[in-house]
């Protein structure tokens, strides 16, 4: 396992493979699975690793296949397995990592010695239900199971620590495959009469990570230095989930230990924080953020980058930074700044889907400032905001410089690589095969200062959150009233879809600055 850059894609498209040669075109051949992995660990799938699957297809008393071994090399798994003839039988596909050769785990143990690496310790569950049999492989979204733990330690004794330990209340919990999840007990599968967990040291002296199972309950922490000094702080009680991360940070004296903690939890939600005993604060927690070759990491979360032909690098998914001090609502009518998407058939707020679609922000929060005002709204044109440093808010120029059409015809650029003149914008197929596809994440809508906020999450086709934005920094323009002269909204150039029977395109149009919209940065020139 290494350092990745995949993360959850906002929509699951299949990946095109060649087809195997010498295989009847009627039958699509081998199965294949692509991997996509949420963010909880630093580790990614790499050559030779191994998933076991198992492929119930509809209307059959037996498995398909049942812990079958697939192995990683070029960016899928893949085996001797061949799909079966019926390629209108739809069928659900369960993966897991890493492959155990006995059969699939029915529990999932808490890995007490992690001092060599946390990898050993990541369980992932994978699901996908209703798959055709296909040439190409499938994609399935693998969701770590484990809770991680990032602890910091700032070490004022002159010892080194020779050792840091988290004593948890869990140590083992069941596995559901159907829903790729945990339960709350393994049934008695797994003794839960285990030691604490040894951590891994991270960065020398500094860092320590360990992934535990998710639970409610209280932690300890555990550092014994060199000289034998064993010094041990409790946790308040509070609940860690799945596939989350949770920073804690230790001060070490002498004879006393201090923690403080957040509650962040990436791809999840922002819980606030976690109570201890001892100081806690979250606001002093640095942001951090490290590039790479098609992705970065930002405040501990990866996120995809993409250059495309209008020459720009851009984030190829939603952001999901919460800034410090903020807490993300659930309600839309609540001007908050920060909203969980409702990409959903209720149309309300599901924090489970910010990890594949990002949150949505109102201007400001976007930009990063207090207030947007008639006097400073032309002020943020190509703002770096909440993006990480480096990059910006894309501006109508940017915008318009990738898919051609805008509502102001004023500022059409049929020059634009990805403008297709007989749809008047830039076809969603094409932006998504050139590695940039379009989220349908909602918005919440606000249509002017003394509006209620209210979530749209339009449907088409079976596809919801169909009326989206990507927020631009541009100054379309201010509104007021035309009797008493007072403002009433302002208007920033926002990207947005047209989805519907005769058209599938991105263009240009505006965004009101109190609405709730996606975020996607793009690369500022001079960083390139």
């Amino acid at each position: 396992m290494k350092h990745y850059f995949a993360i959850a894609l906002a929509v699951l498209a299949v990946a095109a493979c060649q087809k195997n040669e010498g295989t009847d075109p009627q039958i699509p051949g081998k199965v294949r699975i692509e991997p996509v992995i949420t963010k909880a660990t630093e580790v990614n799938f790499e050559e030779g690793d191994k998933i076991g699957l198992t492929v119930v297809a509809e209307g059959t008393a037996e498995n398909y296949a049942t812990n079958e071994c697939l192995t990683f090399a070029s960016d899928v798994f893949t085996s001797s397995l061949d799909w079966y003839a019926d390629v209108y039988t739809k069928s659900n596909l369960y993966a897991y990592y890493p492959y155990n050769e006995a059969g699939a785990p029915t529990a999932y143990a808490q890995v007490t010695d992690q001092s060599e690496g946390i990898g050993a310790a990541d369980f992932m569950l994978a699901a996908k239900s209703g798959v055709l049999p296909t040439s190409n492989a499938v994609t399935m979204v693998f969701k770590h199971m484990g809770t991680k733990l990032v602890i910091n330690v700032d070490n004022e004794t002159g010892s080194d620590v020779e050792k840091l330990e988290i004593m948890t209340v869990e140590h083992v919990a069941g596995v559901d495959y159907e829903n790729a999840a945990l339960t709350s007990s393994s049934d008695g599968a797994v003794s839960t009469e285990m030691p604490v967990t040894i951590a891994y040291e991270a960065v020398e002296g500094k860092t320590w990570n360990a992934i535990v199972i998710p639970q409610t309950g209280a932690f300890s922490i555990i550092v014994t230095l060199s000289n034998k000094t064993v010094i041990t702080q409790s946790l308040a009680s509070a609940t860690y989930k799945s596939g989350g991360q949770y920073t804690i940070n230790a001060r070490i004296l002498p004879d006393n230990m201090i923690v403080s903690a957040t509650g962040e939890i990436q791809n999840w939600t922002d819980e606030g924080e976690v109570g201890f005993e001892g100081e806690s604060s979250a606001e002093d927690l640095p942001v951090t953020f490290t590039e790479y070759d098609g992705y970065f990491e930002y405040d501990g979360v990866e996120y995809k980058t993409v250059t495309l032909a209008d020459g720009n690098t851009w984030m190829a998914e939603n952001l999901r930074f919460i800034p410090r001090g903020r807490t993300v609502s659930s309600d839309p009518a609540e001007d908050a700044g920060i909203w969980y998407p409702a990409a959903n058939a209720e149309k309300t707020a599901d924090p489970s889907l910010v990890e594949t679609l990002g949150l949505l922000y109102d201007s400001a929060t976007a930009f990063g400032t207090d207030e947007i005002t008639a006097e400073n709204a032309a002020s943020f044109e190509g703002c770096q905001g909440i993006c990480p440093a480096g990059w910006h808010i894309p501006t109508v120029t940017e915008m318009t410089g990738l898919v051609g059409h805008c509502s102001n015809s004023a500022v059409i650029n049929t020059e634009a690589p990805y403008y297709d003149a007989t749809i008047k914008g830039a076809s969603i197929a094409a932006l998504t095969e050139a590695g940039w596809p379009w989220t349908f994440a909602s918005c919440r809508n606000k249509t002017n200062i003394t509006a209620t906020g209210a979530y749209l999450s339009t449907t088409y086709n079976g596809i919801y959150g169909v009326m989206s934005y990507i927020i631009g920094s541009s100054l379309y323009q201010v509104k007021t009233d035309s009797t008493t002269g007072e403002m009433t909204n302002i208007q920033f150039y926002n990207m947005m879809p047209l989805y519907n029977a005769s058209n599938e395109k991105i263009s240009v149009a505006y965004g009101n600055f109190l609405s709730g919209s996606s975020v996607r940065c793009i690369k500022d020139k001079a960083a390139e």
